[in-house]
Protein backbone atom coordinates (compact mmCIF):
# COMPACT_ATOMS: atom_id res chain seq x y z
CA UNK A 1 0.00 0.00 0.00
CA UNK A 2 2.85 2.36 0.91
CA UNK A 3 4.61 1.62 -2.39
CA UNK A 4 1.46 2.43 -4.34
CA UNK A 5 0.99 5.70 -2.47
CA UNK A 6 4.63 6.75 -3.01
CA UNK A 7 4.49 5.74 -6.67
CA UNK A 8 1.23 7.65 -7.10
CA UNK A 9 2.67 10.81 -5.52
CA UNK A 10 5.79 10.62 -7.71
CA UNK A 11 3.62 10.14 -10.79
CA UNK A 12 1.45 13.15 -9.91
CA UNK A 13 4.49 15.35 -9.30
CA UNK A 14 6.01 14.29 -12.61
CA UNK A 15 2.72 14.80 -14.48
CA UNK A 16 2.33 18.26 -12.91
CA UNK A 17 5.86 19.24 -13.99
CA UNK A 18 5.12 18.16 -17.55
CA UNK A 19 1.83 20.10 -17.61
CA UNK A 20 3.56 23.33 -16.51
CA UNK A 21 6.10 23.19 -19.34
CA UNK A 22 5.12 24.94 -22.55
CA UNK A 23 4.68 22.72 -25.54
CA UNK A 24 5.64 24.31 -28.85
CA UNK A 25 2.59 25.22 -30.88
CA UNK A 26 2.82 23.32 -34.17
CA UNK A 27 2.35 26.63 -36.06
CA UNK A 28 5.64 27.82 -34.53
CA UNK A 29 7.64 24.58 -34.69
CA UNK A 30 10.42 24.47 -37.32
CA UNK A 31 10.78 20.73 -36.75
CA UNK A 32 7.23 20.23 -38.02
CA UNK A 33 7.15 22.99 -40.66
CA UNK A 34 10.59 23.14 -42.28
CA UNK A 35 9.69 26.49 -43.89
CA UNK A 36 10.18 27.99 -40.40
CA UNK A 37 13.74 26.72 -40.11
CA UNK A 38 16.65 28.84 -41.35
CA UNK A 39 18.65 25.64 -41.83
CA UNK A 40 16.23 24.45 -44.53
CA UNK A 41 14.78 27.74 -45.81
CA UNK A 42 17.46 29.96 -47.38
CA UNK A 43 15.07 32.94 -47.57
CA UNK A 44 15.03 33.30 -43.77
CA UNK A 45 18.68 32.34 -43.27
CA UNK A 46 20.86 35.47 -42.90
CA UNK A 47 23.94 33.50 -43.98
CA UNK A 48 22.26 32.90 -47.35
CA UNK A 49 20.14 36.07 -47.69
CA UNK A 50 22.20 39.26 -47.44
CA UNK A 51 19.15 41.54 -47.30
CA UNK A 52 18.33 40.23 -43.80
CA UNK A 53 21.96 40.14 -42.64
CA UNK A 54 23.10 43.29 -40.76
CA UNK A 55 26.71 42.67 -41.82
CA UNK A 56 25.66 43.46 -45.38
CA UNK A 57 22.55 45.58 -44.81
CA UNK A 58 23.59 48.45 -42.56
CA UNK A 59 20.03 49.80 -42.42
CA UNK A 60 19.29 47.06 -39.89
CA UNK A 61 22.62 47.24 -38.03
CA UNK A 62 22.72 49.39 -34.85
CA UNK A 63 26.51 49.67 -35.16
CA UNK A 64 26.07 51.51 -38.48
CA UNK A 65 22.64 53.10 -38.15
CA UNK A 66 22.18 55.49 -35.21
CA UNK A 67 18.41 55.53 -35.76
CA UNK A 68 18.20 51.95 -34.44
CA UNK A 69 20.97 52.30 -31.86
CA UNK A 70 19.66 53.08 -28.34
CA UNK A 71 23.01 54.61 -27.37
CA UNK A 72 22.40 57.37 -29.93
CA UNK A 73 18.60 57.39 -30.19
CA UNK A 74 17.12 58.09 -26.75
CA UNK A 75 13.55 57.50 -27.99
CA UNK A 76 14.24 53.74 -28.12
CA UNK A 77 16.22 53.54 -24.89
CA UNK A 78 14.20 52.15 -21.94
CA UNK A 79 16.44 53.96 -19.47
CA UNK A 80 14.96 57.19 -20.86
CA UNK A 81 11.45 55.92 -21.58
CA UNK A 82 9.90 54.16 -18.64
CA UNK A 83 6.74 53.32 -20.60
CA UNK A 84 8.66 50.41 -22.16
CA UNK A 85 10.93 49.52 -19.27
CA UNK A 86 9.42 46.55 -17.38
CA UNK A 87 11.91 46.99 -14.53
CA UNK A 88 10.29 50.36 -13.74
CA UNK A 89 6.84 49.97 -15.32
CA UNK A 90 5.20 47.24 -13.26
CA UNK A 91 2.30 46.86 -15.72
CA UNK A 92 4.82 45.33 -18.16
CA UNK A 93 6.80 43.34 -15.60
CA UNK A 94 6.18 39.57 -15.87
CA UNK A 95 6.92 39.17 -12.18
CA UNK A 96 3.85 41.30 -11.41
CA UNK A 97 1.67 40.30 -14.40
CA UNK A 98 1.37 36.56 -14.75
CA UNK A 99 -0.21 36.72 -18.22
CA UNK A 100 3.26 37.46 -19.65
CA UNK A 101 4.92 34.50 -17.93
CA UNK A 102 5.37 31.27 -19.93
CA UNK A 103 4.58 29.17 -16.86
CA UNK A 104 1.04 30.50 -17.02
CA UNK A 105 -1.10 27.70 -18.55
CA UNK A 106 -2.95 30.27 -20.70
CA UNK A 107 0.30 31.76 -22.06
CA UNK A 108 0.52 32.44 -25.78
CA UNK A 109 3.68 33.77 -27.35
CA UNK A 110 6.69 33.09 -29.51
CA UNK A 111 9.53 30.62 -29.09
CA UNK A 112 13.29 31.14 -29.21
CA UNK A 113 15.09 28.33 -31.03
CA UNK A 114 18.76 27.49 -31.43
CA UNK A 115 20.42 26.62 -34.75
CA UNK A 116 19.22 23.01 -34.36
CA UNK A 117 15.59 24.19 -33.99
CA UNK A 118 15.40 23.23 -30.32
CA UNK A 119 13.49 25.51 -27.93
CA UNK A 120 15.87 27.53 -25.77
CA UNK A 121 13.45 30.23 -24.62
CA UNK A 122 10.11 31.98 -24.77
CA UNK A 123 9.05 35.43 -25.95
CA UNK A 124 5.96 37.22 -24.64
CA UNK A 125 4.57 40.11 -26.64
CA UNK A 126 3.68 42.73 -24.05
CA UNK A 127 3.01 45.67 -26.41
CA UNK A 128 3.77 46.66 -30.01
CA UNK A 129 7.02 48.15 -28.72
CA UNK A 130 8.04 45.51 -26.19
CA UNK A 131 8.65 41.75 -26.06
CA UNK A 132 9.77 39.93 -22.89
CA UNK A 133 12.39 37.18 -23.06
CA UNK A 134 12.60 34.03 -20.91
CA UNK A 135 15.10 31.17 -20.98
CA UNK A 136 14.15 27.49 -21.29
CA UNK A 137 13.59 27.33 -17.52
CA UNK A 138 11.06 30.18 -17.83
CA UNK A 139 13.37 32.60 -16.00
CA UNK A 140 12.97 36.20 -17.14
CA UNK A 141 16.26 37.20 -18.79
CA UNK A 142 15.51 40.53 -20.47
CA UNK A 143 13.37 42.28 -23.04
CA UNK A 144 13.30 43.55 -26.61
CA UNK A 145 12.38 47.12 -27.53
CA UNK A 146 11.32 47.97 -31.07
CA UNK A 147 13.95 50.13 -32.75
CA UNK A 148 12.62 50.28 -36.28
CA UNK A 149 10.70 48.32 -38.85
CA UNK A 150 11.45 44.69 -37.91
CA UNK A 151 14.30 45.50 -35.50
CA UNK A 152 14.23 44.91 -31.75
CA UNK A 153 17.17 45.69 -29.44
CA UNK A 154 17.76 43.33 -26.52
CA UNK A 155 18.12 44.73 -22.98
CA UNK A 156 18.83 42.99 -19.68
CA UNK A 157 16.12 43.12 -16.99
CA UNK A 158 17.54 46.39 -15.62
CA UNK A 159 17.24 48.10 -19.01
CA UNK A 160 20.89 48.06 -20.08
CA UNK A 161 21.40 47.41 -23.79
CA UNK A 162 23.33 44.19 -24.39
CA UNK A 163 24.26 45.13 -27.97
CA UNK A 164 22.25 42.15 -29.24
CA UNK A 165 19.17 42.53 -31.43
CA UNK A 166 16.51 40.79 -33.49
CA UNK A 167 15.95 41.42 -37.19
CA UNK A 168 12.87 40.36 -39.13
CA UNK A 169 13.62 37.30 -41.25
CA UNK A 170 11.45 38.69 -44.10
CA UNK A 171 8.71 36.05 -43.77
CA UNK A 172 7.95 34.31 -40.45
CA UNK A 173 9.89 35.62 -37.47
CA UNK A 174 13.21 37.06 -36.35
CA UNK A 175 16.88 36.15 -36.32
CA UNK A 176 19.04 36.99 -33.28
CA UNK A 177 22.37 38.81 -33.80
CA UNK A 178 25.24 39.69 -31.47
CA UNK A 179 26.66 43.21 -31.13
CA UNK A 180 29.09 42.61 -34.01
CA UNK A 181 26.28 41.71 -36.40
CA UNK A 182 27.01 37.98 -36.32
CA UNK A 183 24.02 35.70 -36.44
CA UNK A 184 23.91 33.63 -33.24
CA UNK A 185 22.01 30.85 -35.00
CA UNK A 186 19.05 31.64 -32.78
CA UNK A 187 15.69 32.51 -34.26
CA UNK A 188 12.24 33.44 -33.00
CA UNK A 189 9.01 31.96 -34.33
Amino acid sequence: MKKILVTGVIFLLFANAICLAQKVDYKHDPKIDVNLSPSTNATINPEKNSSINPKYNWNINPAHNNDVNPSFNSTINPLNHFEFNPDVNKTLNPMFHNEYHPKNPAWKGLYLFNKDDEVIGYISIATQQLMLCFDSSCEWTGFFVKAGNGIYNYFDIKGEWTGKYLCFDSIFGYNFFDKDGNWTGQHVK
